[in-house]
């Protein structure tokens, strides 16, 4: 299936008739829970168009604009998706809107529900059973970089506080070609789809932590703190063999005090942890991808003293650089 066959699929399906709620209801018997003063349905099965029971960890499904949904939970993520046209998203009693090429990412036991969707609007959702969005996922993506680690807690951070993940994306960003090829692997299944599924899902959450990145960067532009963070970071990343908080205090020509509260307020980290997490990634990635010795490494990565090397390599890690090398094989 290309991306024309994939269009001409799904406009002709918008155009079925959706399973009878009541019908779902008869066959599987969902239970009702009270989440915050609101009865909602436990759903944790994920079903065909035919409504037979799927146990993919992966479930795509086109929402019809004939279908209706309750208010409902479930024990995984759920991503919805605006191929085209438009939607309304109801998530605990806050409407959200999505337009064609947006995408919200719901969190687990979340009361919610996809509403106001017409016959021309086309809306899929992709049920994840496995948490892509967890911290040991996510660290797939940090590339030893603070700058990453950085984006990266402040997107977990702000699913913690919000349950959801929105992204108000354009029709012509680059998700939707990523978008296109899940589903037509997905749709036409062929060799290694589930691979190759699970590699553009990677690719898609890389492409939302840049959305994520450029849109934190333009709001932030708007204050001269938020502004100067990004700076910070790449200063350490690119200076942090022999960085000191004086000299680039000096490089930017403000007081170090200043530097260190913009930082410890954006980060959560003082300069100095920030510079030892930079060395200490460095140091993993040398140990990783290369045979030098263990003593010209910590110097390389700016560490004087192997033992403290040793001594803060095992906290942040907790393993001895030995051990780590070992656990790369």
């Amino acid at each position: 299936m290309n991306r024309l066959e994939l269009r001409s699929f799904l406009i002709n399906n918008n155009t079925n008739e959706a399973p009878d709620w009541n019908v779902i209801k008869e066959l599987y018997h969902p239970k009702t829970i009270e989440v915050n003063g609101q009865e909602v349905y436990l759903f944790n099965l994920s079903f065909d168009s035919s409504i037979n029971p799927v146990e993919d960890s992966i479930v795509i499904w086109q929402q019809l604009p004939t279908a209706f949904v309750p208010m409902h939970i479930h024990h995984y993520i759920e991503m919805i998706y605006v191929y085209q046209g438009e939607c309304t998203v109801d998530i605990e009693k806050r409407e959200i809107p999505l337009t064609e090429g947006g995408i919200i990412i719901i969190d687990k036991n979340i009361p919610h529900t996809v509403k106001d969707i017409s016959a021309t609007d086309i809306v899929i959702d992709i049920k994840l059973k496995q948490d892509f969005l967890s911290s040991g996922f996510l660290s797939r993506f940090t590339n030893k970089s603070i700058i990453s680690q950085f984006l990266i807690e402040s997107l977990i951070n702000k699913r913690n506080a919000n349950n959801y993940l929105s992204f108000p994306l354009e029709s012509r960003s680059n998700v939707v070609g990523i978008m296109d090829q899940i589903m037509c692997e997905y749709f036409d299944k062929d060799f290694c789809s589930n691979d190759m599924i699970n590699a553009y899902l990677f690719i898609l959450l890389t492409e939302l932590i840049r959305h994520s990145n450029r849109k934190t960067s333009h709001h932030d532009h708007t204050t001269q703190n938020g502004m100067m963070v990004f700076d910070f970071l790449k200063y350490i990343e690119d200076h942090y063999k022999e960085c000191s908080l004086t000299e680039m205090a000096a490089y930017f020509r403000y007081h170090p005090n200043y530097i260190s509260a913009v930082l410890k307020k954006a980060t959560g980290k003082s300069f100095k942890e920030l510079l030892q997490i930079q060395r200490l990634n460095k140091a993993a990635q040398y140990l990783s991808n290369t045979d030098l010795p263990i003593p010209d490494i910590a110097e390389e990565v700016g560490y004087s003293s192997v033992s403290f090397f040793y001594k803060k390599f095992n906290e942040v890690f907790d393993q001895t650089p030995k051990a780590y090398r070992e656990n790369q094989d």
